[in-house]
C-alpha cells in the first residue's frame, strides 16, 4: 500500500499525474451531475416519451407519479447533491462513495434482470459495462481522495 507521503509527493512532482489526481474526481462528479440532471429533466418535462424510450408503459393511474418520483425527482435530487459536492470539497469523498455504491446497485439489478429475463442484449450489456466502469472510477476517486489535501481539488 502506498503511503500518504508518497501520494502527496506524486501530486507535487508528477506533472501529468498531478492533473489526473487533481481533476479526475471533478470530471467524475461533473459527468454524473450531467447524467442524472438530464435523466431527471427529460423525465420531468416529457414523461411519456422518456418512458417509451426506455420501454416503460403507463398502464395504471399510479404509474405516472411513481415514474416521476423515481426518474425525475430522485435523479434531480442526486444532481443537486453532486452540485453541492462540486461546490464544497469536504463532501466529495462521500459523493464518490455514494455514486460507486449506486452503480453497484444498478449493475447488480441489471445483471439479475438479464439472468431472470434472459435479456442479454447489446443495450443491457453496454449499460452493465458502463456501470462497472463508473464503479471502478468512483472507487478510485474515493481511494485517492483520502490522501490529497484540500488544495489539490479532489
Amino acid at each position: 500500500m502506498v503511503g500518504k507521503a508518497a501520494i502527496q509527493g506524486l501530486v507535487i512532482t508528477a506533472g501529468a499525474g498531478e492533473w489526473q489526481l487533481k481533476y479526475l474526481g471533478r470530471v467524475y462528479l461533473t459527468l454524473n451531475l450531467l447524467f442524472f440532471a438530464s435523466i431527471g429533466l427529460g423525465a420531468l418535462f416529457n414523461p411519456a416519451s422518456f418512458a417509451e424510450a426506455i420501454g416503460f408503459a403507463f398502464t395504471a393511474p399510479t404509474a405516472v407519479p411513481e415514474f416521476l418520483a423515481t426518474y425525475a425527482g430522485f435523479m434531480l435530487a442526486i444532481a443537486v447533491l453532486l452540485l453541492v459536492a462540486l461546490a464544497m470539497r469536504p463532501h466529495r469523498r462521500a459523493a464518490y462513495a455514494s455514486l460507486a455504491i449506486s452503480y453497484i446497485g444498478f449493475a447488480a439489478g441489471r445483471l439479475f434482470g438479464m439472468f431472470a429475463g434472459s435479456s442479454f442484449d447489446e443495450r443491457n450489456l453496454l449499460f452493465f459495462a458502463l456501470e462497472v466502469v463508473m464503479v471502478l472510477w468512483g472507487l478510485y476517486c474515493y481511494r485517492e481522495s483520502r490522501w490529497l489535501p484540500l488544495q489539490h481539488g479532489h
